[in-house]
């Protein structure tokens, strides 16, 4: 049993971090509905851990975006049926919820756990295309077999199974090293935001439940070691993007802030697919949540060098190198993009690198196989002799 109990404030104010996020999942769903259409399954949409649907200022929580998103798709001619199940556990956040979204026919509120609705997900993903939108208030809301159970099918089936999930690795590390008698290092206002996201943690959950969250007991190893507070937390989070690669082809992680200069997240994003084609759409929206980040550490005054750290603004004048590492035999332009973008996730958006390798292909740099500048993703190049 969990010694606490979510607190709703939470949902009074929409902070800064959550608009990113939330930024994130509104930019990303109108090309993948388009894409997805394509294959010509209904989807379904599932936000796990909906929320009241709206915060207390106004401000649209996921399952209000996530319906809206869906109805622009659908006036502008989306050609298949699109469900959303958004659940909740709170009786009075779920009472809040139906009343968000009612007046949207294809959305359907639940009240209960995630797991409780595992078995329905699983046989919708004999015939749909799923995105689920895994975003717990606390940590020990995650249950990763349950979640594998919906996974499972990607090896069974030629469906579409897509994840972004919201994982707080720092409040499951400050769990885990509780768990496991260890010392937790009190929150550090220079390295990262002191008020918490997660609820208060009065009893810390048992070694087990933790097992139960991220599929093992991996991360035991990662705590015991003499690693500092944020390399554990980032090793926890590339752990889970490990065991999502046991099903996804495309896994990558992207951290949200408070503050620019902290070095621990408030939570990551984590995002996972088959398709190469949401990798780079999901890169693009995230380099773009990068680049707010680094608005907030922008100077007040014009400075002649860049002051900022080359995390918050990679160096452009990194990427042609990067590009003729990549293209040291005859390669299609848009694997050369997903290339770097694996290697180099939000980092550079494809734009930047689409327009680099024009540039050099315009210097002689870069050849094309059909000689010529302007070309499209499919012309495939190679670096000049």
């Amino acid at each position: 049993m969990m010694g606490h109990k979510a607190d709703k404030s939470f949902f009074n104010e929409k902070r800064h971090w959550s608009k990113r996020k939330d930024q994130i999942l509104e930019c990303y769903l109108p090309p993948y509905l388009f894409k997805i259409a394509t294959q010509g399954h209904p989807i379904l949409i599932v936000d796990a851990f909906a929320g009241p649907g709206k915060f207390g200022d106004g401000e649209a929580g996921s399952p209000l975006i996530i319906c809206r998103n869906i109805q622009e798709a659908s006036s502008k001619g989306l050609t298949v049926p699109v469900t959303l199940l958004c659940i909740d556990d709170d009786k009075e956040l779920y009472s809040e919820l139906c009343n968000s979204i009612h007046r949207f026919s294809f959305a359907k509120a639940k009240h209960g756990k995630f797991g409780d609705y595992i078995p329905w997900i699983q046989e919708k993903a004999k015939n749909h295309s799923i995105f689920l939108y895994v975003d717990p208030f606390t940590v020990e809301g995650l249950d990763w077999d349950q979640m594998d159970s919906i996974f499972q099918h990607l090896s069974i089936s030629h469906m579409s199974i897509e994840i972004l999930m919201n994982f707080n690795a720092r409040s499951f590390v400050r769990r885990g090293l509780a768990a496991l008698k260890l010392t937790v290092p009190e929150p550090n206002s220079e390295i990262e935001d002191e008020e918490e996201i997660d609820v208060p943690l009065i009893t810390p959950p048992s070694i087990e439940r933790l097992n139960t969250v991220v599929g093992g007991y991996w991360w035991q190893e990662i705590l015991e070691s003499s690693m500092s507070f944020p390399e554990k937390v980032q090793a926890v989070t590339n752990g889970v993007c490990r065991m999502l690669s046991k099903r996804f082809r495309e896994v990558c992680q992207h951290a949200i802030k408070a503050l620019p200069h902290h070095t621990v997240p408030k939570y990551c994003l984590i995002f996972g697919s088959r398709h190469p084609d949401a990798l780079i759409l999901m890169n693009n929206e995230m380099v773009k949540s990068r680049q707010v980040l680094a608005e907030l550490a922008k100077p007040k005054e014009p400075t002649l060098f860049e002051t900022r750290p080359v995390e918050l603004v990679p160096d452009i004048e990194e990427l042609p190198p990067i590009i003729l590492r990549h293209t040291s035999q005859l390669i299609a332009r848009r694997n050369v993009i997903l290339n770097i973008i694996r290697e180099y996730f939000c980092q550079f958006s494809a734009k930047q690198i689409r327009g680099c390798i024009e540039q050099m292909l315009k210097t002689g740099k870069l050849k094309s196989e059909t000689g010529k500048t302007r070309i499209n993703d499919k012309t495939k190049i190679f670096t000049a002799k």
